[in-house]
């Protein structure tokens, strides 16, 4: 079958798209292989130093990464004072005491070890060497005297507009890849306020790179090591450049000072700032802390990019190469551009013979594909689901639809939505969208619910009722003047969205501390959690929701609530792992339905003066509009533009009158 070809190259794209090269610095506590041949699974100094360094080379797929260790002058005991082994050359033009380096009598031994931060299990691999571009030497100095024959090591570190040129030797490691995508590294920063670069070669200058991990003294509630994101990182240097500045304006000019000396006082603090800020860029642990984490940066086919810090050790714990991906979708997840979409049209199998989806939809029970060739008709496939029942009709989805948001922690849910041909008390309590961890397992854990009447249920990994204590308001809003809380004071009467029998927008928006229900593009209930208090967490439904398998649409409800499947139609299903906003919500109605408030707003096709009927005073309406003699207040363009050919003419007066006479429609 062509389909199963088909199916077999998607996924073998996907594959491809989301492979992934892996490389462990560490291995059971001992240094891996390639560095272990070298300096020793424990460590030690490196036995193929040349010419001042030592070389590792690290191979995974697309990934080749190389390692670089450096050396420093030893120093000179005879002399002491930090002296080192340096002949000075010539005088540097314009530094004082400054000379270019002649000879070094002894370079100290290239070492190679490992540590571990044991409260986070934070493996990595310490290096040997400050990277440097050049090497001068100064004469030292004690009290303010030259002192003789003692000169020591000054180094011309890296800068990041590439002026300077690259590191010659020091501790640094080379990045390539064969194909474009997106490294992450595990580092450790010894002094997180030096500067962390990833600089292309072959422009010399830093690329963009993006930090997430532990800053030291960054801790949670629990008194630990926090792990931050990238947000969170770059909001730990936000306070520690602007904070003191930001303080000093909000508490504003002292009692006893003078608004002269507080503006100086304001203007030396902004002055701090800013220059910090130019530098905020490079900067993976703001105070000198330790930093533990990932640098994450993109890379293009064939070039390379080397990692290393201002003027200090970084330390390596390993990489993961990720081709076709970009830093950004990596720090959000591999899935976080996950998009599941149906319009549930459908093919005939070749084998069975059966209507099926191409996305692997399944009609259960009564419910059925269904497909209309109406003029004029919204959606010409839909999910047509049969409300008769319990438990019993409905559409079930692809079982991983909810298993991508573990990195994201958002999630949206959208569908067309219409009751046609059933009126509210039909489908009061009706489950319009449930998931758990298996079919028939009404009282099961985990459970995620979306009710047609506004309201939600999760329990998965911890639980929310969605009170109304929770919701923004006070009180929950009830779309279902049926139900028995349409008429309890503790709630809102919201009316019955779906009686009108047209096709509505359904979407529900997650977060770990927010959650939106949304009715036609506008928020209808709203809830607060505070993420961890019993009956306020929602994070489970993304930590966990690969555990949610049995996906439905339509019914086959959570629990024991024994509340008939809804009988309705759905079309156009959207789940996506990242929270849409209200203004990308009414983008998508419009991209799905164009013309949907004309529609939502008018009456039948024909039904010019809206009197709910279709007459030879709706037809010369159209007469006396297209003629320009008389405009009625009440002339509804979208219901005239009877053919739909966009314009209102006499071919629409002649069809209204064709339809009030019985004949064609």
């Amino acid at each position: 079958m062509k389909k199963f070809f088909t199916l077999v190259s998607m996924a073998l794209f996907a594959m491809s798209m989301d492979a992934q090269d892996v490389y462990n610095a560490i291995a059971d506590g001992n240094l891996a292989s390639e560095f272990a041949a070298v300096a020793g699974e424990k460590g030690g100094v490196a036995n193929n130093s040349d010419d001042g360094k030592s070389i590792v080379t690290i191979k995974r797929g697309n990934a080749t990464v190389t390692a670089v260790g450096g050396t420093t002058p030893a120093n000179d005991e005879t002399i002491g004072g930090g002296a080192q082994q340096i002949v000075p050359g010539a005088a540097v033009e314009g530094k004082e005491n400054t000379y270019e380096v002649a000879s070094v009598g002894a370079w100290n031994n290239i070492n190679w070890g490992l540590k571990n931060q044991n409260d986070i299990d934070f493996w990595y691999i310490t290096g040997s060497g400050n990277p440097y571009v050049d090497m001068l030497c100064v004469q030292n100095s004690k009290d303010g005297e030259l002192v003789p024959d003692s000169y020591k090591a000054d180094y011309v570190y890296y800068n990041p507009d590439g002026s300077l040129g690259m590191p010659i030797t020091g501790l640094y490691y080379k990045f390539t890849a064969s194909v474009a995508g997106a490294f992450k590294v595990k580092v450790w920063a010894n002094k997180g306020n030096r500067q962390t670069f990833v600089v292309n070669a072959k422009t010399m200058k830093a690329e963009r790179l993006l930090a997430s991990g532990y800053i030291n003294g960054v801790n949670g509630t629990d008194g630990k090591k926090k792990l931050l994101t990238v947000e969170q990182v770059d909001s730990v240097h936000h306070v520690y450049i602007w904070g003191e500045y930001e303080a000093a304006v909000a508490k504003g000019k002292g009692e006893d000072e003078s608004q002269e000396a507080f503006e100086e006082r304001i203007a030396k603090l902004k002055a701090t700032a800013e220059k910090n800020e130019a530098d905020r860029q490079f900067v993976i642990g703001n105070g000198g802390q330790n930093f533990w984490g990932w640098l994450t940066f993109d890379v293009e086919a064939g070039e390379e990019y080397w990692v290393f810090q201002h003027s200090s050790q970084i330390g390596f714990g390993g990489f993961e190469f990720h081709e076709g991906k970009t830093a950004d979708e990596l720090i959000n997840g591999i899935e976080a551009a996950y998009v599941y979409t149906t319009n549930f049209s459908t093919y005939e199998d070749e084998v069975t013979g059966e209507r099926v989806t191409w996305k692997g939809e399944k009609a259960v029970g009564a419910g059925m594909f269904a497909s209309t060739e109406e003029e004029g008709a919204p959606f010409g496939d839909y999910f047509q689901n049969d409300g008769s029942a319990i438990r019993t009709s409905y559409c079930l989805l692809p079982e991983d639809v909810l298993a991508h948001s573990a990195k994201t922690h958002e999630l949206t849910i959208a569908f067309w939505v219409s009751a046609e041909g059933f009126t509210p008390d039909q489908y009061t309590y009706a489950p319009m969208f449930t998931a758990y961890s298996g079919q028939n397992s009404p009282n099961s854990w985990p459970v995620l619910a979306l009710q047609s009447r506004g309201f939600a249920q999760v329990n998965c990994a911890g639980w929310s009722d969605f009170t109304g204590a929770n919701n923004v308001t006070g009180k929950n809003s009830v779309y279902n003047t049926h139900s028995k809380e349409a008429n309890d004071n503790d709630y809102t009467n919201g009316g019955n969205w779906l009686e009108d029998q047209k096709w509505h927008y359904y979407t529900a928006v997650f977060t770990d501390t927010n959650v939106k229900i949304f009715l036609d593009g506008e928020v209808k209930n709203e809830w607060n959690f505070d993420g961890t208090s019993n009956g306020q967490v929602i994070s489970g439904l993304f930590t966990n929701g690969a555990e949610l398998k049995y996906v439905c649409l339509g019914g086959n409800q959570a629990w024991d609530w024994n509340d008939n499947d809804a009988p309705f139609r759905f079309a156009r299903l959207l789940i996506k792992n990242s929270k849409m906003t209200a203004g990308e919500i009414k983008a998508q109605m419009q991209a799905d339905f164009p013309g949907y408030a004309e529609y939502l707003a008018g009456g039948e096709k024909g039904d010019v003066n809206g009197d709910g009927s279709i007459t030879m005073a709706d037809a010369n309406a159209v007469v006396n509009y297209f003629l320009a003699t008389d405009k009625p207040e009440n002339f509804d363009v979208e219901s005239a533009d009877v053919n739909g050919d966009g314009s209102i003419t006499m071919a629409d007066a002649n069809q209204i009158v064709n339809m009030f006479l019985g004949g064609n429609k």
